[in-house]
């Protein structure tokens, strides 16, 4: 089996699934919105697409110095360790927030850039956008909306840019579903950790195994 670039691809293809299914409802309340002119529903629209451009730029221009350079465990462990000191931040944010639709430009790529600098392997996609989401003042819910949604066009541009070679990828089904059903239930998770202050328990498993991976390394 073939557990290269691409079949990593394949795999984050089927969290996409997840996420989409996950967030069905927003995506459909955005799409809808923004056909009835709501500029609400604009809005959100054009701070995703805004806060997608700087990790876009990233990946086309660093994906293969990083892959060259910056795949040691000593980088994957010191990624992880920062990673988990901004979940352990996150859980320190005011309650007093504003809403999804008060994002505009200059958050979307604030937290856009999260989302770029996250290109580096062992730092959380996911962690930092959440971080760079409550950062800019987003209340805890939104901030996990808006991570999650900004994730769709990223990983969907990923895989159209490698379609040719994931469908040669042999023996991925198994891991597209495993990928499709616990990105659905890790979703789950990780709001309820996110809504109830509780993400400092992810903090603590990345530091663990960062650690861990610096000494082997």
């Amino acid at each position: 089996m073939n557990f290269g670039t691409d079949y990593v691809v394949l795999l984050h293809l089927g969290t996409l699934i997840a996420v989409m299914f996950f967030f069905w409802k927003d995506i459909w309340h955005i799409l809808k919105g923004m056909l009835s002119k709501d500029m609400g529903a604009w809005r959100i629209f054009i701070s995703l697409v805004i806060g997608t451009i700087p990790a876009a730029i990233t990946g086309l221009l660093l994906e293969d110095w990083l892959e060259i350079y910056l795949t040691s465990n000593w980088v994957i462990g010191v990624s992880l360790i920062i990673t988990g000191l901004l979940l352990f931040l996150t859980d320190r944010f005011p309650e007093d927030r504003t809403g999804l639709k008060e994002v505009g430009i200059k958050k979307a790529l604030i937290i856009g850039l999260f989302q770029a600098i996250a290109i580096v392997p062992g730092l959380s996609r996911s962690g930092l956008t959440l971080f760079g989401s409550l950062l800019v003042g987003l209340k805890r819910e939104d901030a996990f909306k808006f991570s999650f949604l900004l994730s769709i066009p990223v990983i969907l541009g990923g895989t159209l840019l490698k379609i040719n070679q994931i469908t040669q990828t042999t023996g991925g089904g198994m891991g597209f579903l495993f990928a499709a059903v616990s990105g659905f239930f890790s979703l789950w998770l990780l709001r309820f950790l996110t809504k109830a202050k509780k993400l400092k328990y992810f903090a603590f498993y990345c530091w663990i195994i960062g650690i861990l991976s610096i000494v082997i390394s």
